[in-house]
């Protein structure tokens, strides 16, 4: 059993400094174009007129505008793991919830738009492969669950506490949520028989 869906964006390959700038830009455009219109309205067209990239360049690294939607996404949960330090955290929950803070306007364009339950699923599909890599059994014990579960519990876990969070943020702060989140994921980690990898 794996975290992993079996449709994939785009191939994970080092990218040309070149592709890497026309990516961020067709990126960056769908952000900005979701701050003035709903998802459904905002064309393929309008992506590469507000980006300035070319239709054969776009369609080299996706099919339609949702894989420009859902690369960013992963693309962000990358960043947050790789800019974290390795800690006893295993996700970078108090960045993700700042982050997520910012972003009121985007959220409400997704959920006008009927792509934000989609999007919360691939959020946990991205956060148990995290956390997937980040832990590992106990020395000398072979867990009675497996390794993919654990992860993908306590990922939906964590996104259903974000979406509270979002409802609720006077109730606590992002650190105050990321402390929260860690207790309970090392006592069910530590039910699991696994630990915190590395």
């Amino acid at each position: 059993m794996s975290n992993k869906r079996d449709v994939t964006v785009r191939e994970r390959r080092p990218l040309d400094p070149r592709v890497r700038r026309s990516v961020r830009a067709l990126g960056e455009a769908l952000v900005a174009l979701m701050h003035e219109r709903d998802f459904d309205a905002i064309t393929v067209q309008d992506i590469l007129d507000r980006a300035s990239v070319g239709r054969a360049t776009f369609y080299a690294h996706y099919r339609n505008k949702d894989d420009v939607l859902y690369s960013g996404y992963e693309q962000m949960f990358a960043h947050f793991e790789g800019a974290s330090p390795k800690s006893a955290r295993l996700v970078p929950v108090k960045e993700l919830l700042e982050h997520f803070g910012t972003a009121d306007a985007f959220i409400e364009r997704l959920r006008s738009s009927g792509k934000l339950e989609e999007i919360w699923k691939l959020g946990v599909d991205f956060v148990a492969d995290m956390i997937e890599r980040g832990i590992a059994p106990v020395p000398g014990v072979t867990p009675a669950v497996p390794r993919s579960l654990v992860a993908r519990m306590l990922a939906g876990a964590l996104m259903e506490m974000v979406r509270w969070w979002l409802e609720h943020r006077g109730a606590s702060t992002p650190a105050e949520m990321d402390a929260t989140f860690h207790v309970l994921a090392r006592s069910t980690l530590q039910k699991a028989a696994y630990v915190l990898a590395g």
